[in-house]
């Protein structure tokens, strides 16, 4: 892969996207970073921020593995990774936030049951887990924005890195 494409005075003239999916399971968080860090170098991403891209994805995607995980869904997580003005990566997970259920009741109805004491204290853990890692997140990537949920429930945390000749190399 070359990246973007460039027309002769050096500028992109069309984003490139690289698409993939895999099963929500933590031995294939160390693939996804592997491809992140590949495409990223070869769309041109600084070589000190490598590094970084990397471990954002593998904290991106090991968030998605466990809600996943958590939530008893055997969906695949979707990543993708766009090169236009800036390196982008978008990690999307299918599982609904438990916490914006309309009963407003943490642990409602999980499994078609009443919430136990023992559920309450997993949710908490798990919203505290995966606070964690946004905050982690954060504190890697400069441009993070998580939306959703979306139409089936699910996540997508979407983060961004400079590239040559994008006017925001001065970013790190």
């Amino acid at each position: 892969m070359n990246g973007s494409r460039h027309d002769r005075t050096g500028g992109r003239t069309e984003a490139v996207t690289v698409q993939f999916a895999f099963t929500p399971a933590a031995a294939y968080v160390r693939a996804a970073r592997l491809v992140a860090a590949d495409v990223a170098a070869h769309a041109g991403v600084a070589t000190g921020l490598l590094d970084e891209v990397r471990q954002a994805v593998g904290e991106a995607c090991t968030r998605a593995v466990l809600r996943h995980r958590d939530r008893g869904i055997d969906d695949l997580v979707r990543v993708e990774f766009s090169i236009g003005d800036r390196f982008v990566a978008k990690i999307t997970d299918n599982a609904q936030d438990l916490r914006a259920r309309p009963s407003g009741r943490i642990g409602a109805s999980i499994g078609g049951g009443e919430s136990r004491t023992g559920d309450r204290d997993t949710l908490e853990e798990d919203t505290l887990s995966e606070e964690i890692t946004l905050i982690v997140l954060g504190g890697l990537v400069e441009d993070l924005v998580v939306t959703g949920p979306d139409a089936n429930g699910g996540t997508t945390v979407s983060m961004s890195w400079p590239l040559p000749g994008s006017g925001s190399a001065a970013d790190h």
